[in-house]
Formats: structure tokens, sequence, C-alpha cells
């Protein structure tokens, strides 16, 4: 044998090799996989278990497509015919030919190899079993009908939603927009009679306050646990003083832990940097959840507040929070499910405590945000210890806060911004109303508008310093009212007045440098604050 055939030889057995290396490969697939020629003929079978052909696999061989399938055939001459028409991969789902089978499959059609002679044009039509997707998708839409059915008393916001979104996310925005909205006309009647009250009414609007205040934050712990396990949270970084961000939150919860006669301590290690770079509302959310929770579980005693420096590398510190309580402790079998949603901890029919359950929860989701776990350590009848680390950078900044303006406190707001031309645009008559009557007590004498076409007629005939923006108005909606502002009245400074708490509505005024929101139901003192800020900054004030 000389040479030449020798090679030939070894590249015959190297290409026979490979041809049943690749033929076992493509058996060892679930698919079945067809080979057929441009006459639709079947040439090849490639299949891991026979069982699943109606038909051995040989008997495919040299047949066509109509002369297998027989009146089915129409549903794969279709697609087969587009493959070679158009040269591209064509994909069809379908039941089972016979009803007896509750089976479903996905037929891909892709050409191979491209011939003006169909004996060579070569396609692959592979058969994917899809029944357990399609089964629970049918079940999916199955329990999405049922729920239809069976809730005919929809909210008129979650209409609102589902007509307004398709994705989740501006399901969430429009609702926790159309929920808040009526509760800002209850907080904010409420805020304007603590301006002006008789004696005997004052007890009744602190009792409504509080319940108002209540009910928003079950709202706001539903819609962050919901934004949590969708990914749609993120941390919104600044720079914090940390000092006088936990001084805040000490003197927050002083009066509820006085009038249980719990001692409300805090301790924040003195070689921490001043300010650092964090999220303030989340850091904010995380302590006030453990310490709203050790007051509430605590009769008697002491909840303590620590903050300790574990380390410092390079521009990060290491820190170490600690919520501890002397109340009525955790047992060892509840305390791997604290942390689970609508759980609370319940003693005795006679301990039952307000809320939703959900503030270790998103206590904990929150940590995982920051790449950490908050960890529980307690016995019953001893107290409890919240613990968890955080790393932050250091801010470049290391300026105290305690020398910047300190805003007037409640009782001094009024007539405070006297000067400052506003305009209020809100499509809401009764939060027209509350932020018209705030704005008056400030001092403010607003034009208002119902819509975003009124707002752009008063502009064109007025100056104004501020504009008021509600987010989510019929026609001409807050975020487009923005933006012509910010092209068209480069002198006006717009703040969105909006119920929609979503990151995505911060994350796009951002975009077109907006940055003052101001959420609904509002703090009358946060108004206020917006508000002085732009006053000082065109020499009003």
């Amino acid at each position: 044998m000389n040479e030449s055939a020798h090679h030939h030889k070894n590249d015959g057995g190297k290409l026979h090799e490979l041809t049943a290396h690749l033929q076992s490969l493509i058996t060892s697939l679930e698919d079945i996989v067809f080979e057929i020629d441009g006459n639709q003929v079947f040439k090849n079978v490639w299949v891991s278990d026979e069982r699943l052909l109606f038909m051995p696999k040989e008997a495919f061989l040299g047949k066509t497509i109509t002369e297998v399938m027989g009146a089915g055939s129409a549903l794969f001459t279709a697609p087969v015919n587009k493959a070679i028409a158009t040269g591209t991969v064509q994909e069809i789902t379908y039941k089972h030919l016979d009803d007896l089978h509750n089976q479903w499959f996905k037929a891909k059609i892709k050409p191979v190899l491209k011939s003006s002679v169909p004996e060579d044009y070569v396609l692959v039509l592979s058969i994917q079993d899809i029944t357990a997707q399609k089964l629970a998708d049918m079940a999916l839409e199955e329990a999405k009908l049922q729920l239809e059915l069976s809730n005919m008393a929809l909210t008129e916001a979650r209409d609102k939603a589902e007509k307004a979104s398709k994705t989740k996310s501006d399901f969430l925005s429009v609702m926790s927009h159309e929920i808040r909205t009526p509760l800002n006309g209850i907080i904010g009647i409420a805020n304007l009679l603590k301006l002006n009250h008789t004696m005997d009414q004052k007890d009744y609007i602190g009792n409504l306050i509080f319940s108002a205040d209540h009910l928003m934050q079950l709202i706001n712990d539903i819609l962050d646990l919901t934004k949590i396990e969708n990914e749609k949270l993120e941390l919104v970084l600044a720079e914090v003083d940390l000092f006088r961000l936990i001084k805040n939150i000490k003197n927050q919860f002083k009066s509820l832990a006085e009038s249980k006669g719990v001692q409300l301590k805090s301790y924040v290690d003195d070689e921490i940097p001043q300010r650092l770079i964090a999220d303030p509302i989340r850091l904010s959310q995380m302590l006030n959840n453990l310490i709203s929770n050790a007051i509430k579980f605590t009769d008697k005693g002491e909840v303590s507040l620590l903050v300790k420096l574990l380390s410092t590398h390079s521009n990060q510190v290491k820190l170490h929070f600690s919520v501890k309580d002397t109340g009525m402790g955790i047992p060892p079998e509840l305390q791997k499910t604290v942390f689970e949603s609508f759980k609370q901890i319940q003693l005795s029919a006679q301990r039952e405590h307000a809320g939703t359950g959900l503030g270790l929860t998103i206590t904990q989701k929150l940590a995982e945000l920051h790449n950490s776990r908050v960890i529980l350590e307690s016995e019953t009848g001893k107290g409890a210890e919240f613990h968890f680390d955080l790393v932050f950078d250091i801010a470049d900044n290391q300026e105290s806060d305690d020398n910047a303006t300190t805003l007037p406190v409640s009782a001094i707001y009024q007539n405070k911004l006297k000067g400052l031309k506003v305009l209020l645009v809100e499509d809401n008559l009764i939060n027209l109303m509350v932020a018209q009557k705030h704005l008056e007590y400030f001092g403010v004498q607003a034009d208002c508008a119902d819509d975003g076409n009124s707002a752009l007629q008063l502009m064109q005939g007025n100056e104004y310093h501020v504009a008021m923006l509600d987010l989510h108005m019929p026609g001409l909606d807050g975020f487009a009212l923005a933006e012509i502002i910010r092209q068209q009245y480069p002198t006006v400074h717009p703040v969105i007045f909006t119920a929609d708490i979503m990151t995505e509505v911060r994350h796009r005024f951002a975009a077109i440098n907006v940055y003052d929101i101001l959420n609904k139901p509002f703090a009358p003192e946060k108004m206020f604050a917006v508000l002085f800020k732009v006053a000082r900054s065109r020499g009003i004030l």
C-alpha cells in the first residue's frame, strides 16, 4: 500500500469514527432529529429512544413528510417550504396529533446545506417535547383566569394600572400612585388641621395622623418587598453624616420609648469617619425596623443601638451595627422563621402586635443588597440582639453637618416663603387643595393648573421660580411637562410632586437633571425644605 492510499484509509477511518461520534452525540439528545432534503424526503433519523416514534425509524427513510404524516402533514410541509424559500430557521408549536395524548412539541426546521438541486438540499427537523413547560404555562393561565373571575371587584387603580402598563414594574408604579393619592388627601388635611385646631380636637387629629401613617407604612412595606423580590430595588448612594443619621433615628423613636417607660440609648464609635458614602434611606429603614421591633416587644428596661468600627482599609470602613433590647426574647423554635414574610412573634393571645410582619424580612433583604446578613441572638425572657456588618466608602468631604443651616421647626414655617412664585400642577382636586393650603401657610400664593396644557398656558404669561408637577396626569404627564420646562423655561425649578415611589422614576428624572421629588403623602417640613432651598438660591430669603 502506497503512502497516499495509507493516508486515504486513515482519513476514511477518521471520518467514519467522527460520523459515528456525531451520530452518538445527536442520539444522546432528548430531541428527535430528522434529516430531510429539498423534496421533503426523510434521509436520516436520530432518537435516543425509538419508543418516542410512532413507527420504526427505518420506516421513515426514503418517504416524504406527506407519505408519513398523511392528513396532518400540512403542519410540517408549510414551514419546511418557507425555510427553503427564505433560507431561515422556522419554528412551530403543536399538540400531539392524537387528541388522546396531552403532549406538546416544538419543531424547528433549519436549512443546513442549501442547493438549487432539491436532492442535495439538506434540512434538519428537530422535535422537542415541551409538555411540562406548556402544561405549566396553561396552569398559570388557568390560575390567572380563575383569579380574574373570582375577583370582580377589582379597584379602579388596578384597572388603570393594567391598561397603562404591560410590565410588572409599571403596574407597581401606577398602583403605588393610586393607593397613595387618597392617602395624601387624608394626611394632608390632617396636617392642615394640626396647624389650626381646638384643644379637644388634638387627640382626634393625632390618632388620625397615626392611623394614616400606619397604613402608609403597610403599603410601603408590601411595595418594597415586591421590588426587592423582583430585583427592582437599587441602592442610591450619597454622602451621609452617620452621626447625624443615628441622632435623627434616636430622636424619631424617643417619645415612643418614653411612652412605654423604655430607655432608648445609642452609641457610635468616635473613630468612625464623620461622612460615608451610603444609601441613607435604606440604612435608616433597616435601623428603623429593628428599633421599632425592639421597642414593640420590650415592656421594661432598655433598647440600645450600637455602631462600632471593625476595620479600616484604604478608603473603606467596615462597621458593626447592633440593636439590642431587654424584652420578651425569641424562643429558639421561632428564630428561624422571624425573617420570613408575614411572620410575627406571638407568645400568647394577649401579646398581639400590629404590623405586616414584613419589617424583618425587608431588613434582611436590604442587608443582602449590601452583601451582608442580619444575625439574631436571643433567649426567651432575656431580650434579643439583631446585628449586621456593612462596608462603606469614606467620603472625601469630612466636614460635619453641624454648621449647616437649620431649617425652622414646624411652628415657625408660617409666611417664611413670601415672594416665592410657584406654579402647582395637580389633577386631583383634594390633593390640589391640600398642597395649595400648605403653600399659603408658608406665605406662597400659588397659581394652580389641573393639567399639563393649562400649566403651559400659565407659564407663557407668568414668571415662576418653582413648578410643582404631579407625575400621573391625563394627557401631558409630569415626565413630558418636566422635559418641556427644562428645555423652554430653564429658569423655572421643577419639583416632581408624586405618589409614585419606584426607583425607575428617579432614574428617569435624573436623566433630564430633575432631582427634587416630593413623595405624596408629603410631610409639610419636607415641602418647606425643598422650597426653602430654591428660595435661598434665588436670593428671595
